[in-house]
């Protein structure tokens, strides 16, 4: 194990050419159910692929992404869709046919050697990559083992206590059956597409690596040409963002700058009127002032309002509340309305709208 451990540091770490030293791994035919009306009829499919032979195909550059990254390639029900990954199926479908074993049907069943190696194989090679680098493991877990429980990385116990006739207590760990890293229950043994089932029994069998190889060539060439479109579009709403704000701060700035020369001069009698009725001050305020463009014509850079047409004999000063229940004062013919929640006397704010009506008279009526 120990010579595993470090030829696959070696190959995640530089290179996916270094040959792995597989003696001590277990493995052996690979032996499937051949038909589903007799449990104990299997064939052998293939060869049971070893630990480092599984993990060879995670040296694949396929896998270096980061998790987020897979989130651009097209999918169903969470298993991955692109040109060329029906080759899974298709060659599984194959070799059944070759060897025998019925392939229409809803189950697969490795036989109990079978199972018990595959499991062993799958599981070391799963446990390394999660302690030496989980953001693979997690693209395992996430986007194609989707069934997978850590707790089957990990071989559970209990303990048996005992005691001789001396009164010494002896403890006896007894293994508990394994959470198998395997699960083809989860897509009801289904290979017929490419899923965790269809993933997973190509990982522990040997012969269908290259076509994972395959497959995974494509998935990367497709995979690095979405991420160069969404760095991009990425990049475009960057520049997109930084060219908005650089415009608010302009805008920012000139409103700064046109305050500052406006709040310094003096006021035009129509322009105080207007700012007292909207904010309780003649001169306005920087988020709320008006400008007389000209003569009888106001603006506040939201709305214009040609004093002339504000009918008159409708016009009306009144206390009211907001949306927020706050008291206000209104000044309104109905139509052109002014408030302000800022507290100033009614006779005042009448004062200075006889002024206006006197500087630029509005229209009237006759009631």
């Amino acid at each position: 194990m120990k010579t595993f451990f470090i030829l696959f540091y070696l190959i995640i770490s530089f290179t996916s050419h270094i040959s792995f030293a597989q003696n001590d791994w277990p493995s052996g035919p690979l032996m499937v159910n051949k038909n589903e009306s007799n449990w104990k009829d299997y064939a052998k499919v293939g060869t049971i692929a070893t630990a480092p032979e599984i993990c060879k195909i995670f040296t694949h550059p396929f896998f270096r992404h980061k998790v987020k990254d897979y989130d651009e390639l097209k999918s169903i029900s969470s298993s991955f869709v692109w040109d060329g990954i029906e080759a899974s199926s298709l060659w599984v479908y194959k070799k059944f046919n070759e060897t025998g074993v019925i392939t229409n049907r809803g189950s697969l069943f490795f036989d109990e050697r079978t199972s018990y190696i595959t499991d062993g194989n799958l599981t070391a090679c799963l446990k390394f990559i999660n302690e030496k680098n989980p953001n693979m493991y997690k693209v395992i877990k996430y986007k194609l083992l989707t069934y997978l429980k850590d707790e089957c990385l990990e071989q559970k116990f209990r303990v048996k206590k005992s005691v001789d006739d001396s009164g010494n207590i002896s403890e006896e760990r007894i293994p508990l059956k394994k959470v198998s890293c395997i699960d083809f229950r989860y897509n009801s043994a289904r290979f017929s597409n490419w899923n965790s089932t269809t993933f997973a029994l190509m990982l522990v069998w040997k012969e269908a690596h290259p076509i994972l190889n395959k497959i995974f060539d494509k998935g990367q060439s497709i995979l690095n040409a979405r991420l160069i479109e969404r760095d991009k579009k990425n990049k475009n709403r960057e520049l997109a963002d930084a060219k908005i704000k650089a415009q608010r701060e302009k805008a920012f700035k000139n409103r700064k700058k046109s305050w500052l020369d406006y709040s310094s001069r003096e006021k035009k009698i129509m322009e105080e009127v207007y700012n007292f009725s909207s904010t309780g001050n003649p001169n306005g305020g920087e988020y709320n002032y008006w400008v007389e463009v000209k003569p009888c014509v106001l603006t506040n850079g939201k709305k214009t309002i040609d004093n002339r047409k504000i009918n008159m004999t409708a016009f009306r000063i009144y206390s009211d509340t907001n949306v927020n229940y706050k008291p206000i004062m209104v000044s309104s013919d109905g139509n052109v309305y002014f408030a302000t929640t800022a507290k100033i006397p009614s006779d005042r704010l009448r004062r200075a709208w006889k002024l206006a009506f006197e500087k630029c008279p509005g229209k009237t009526s006759k009631f």
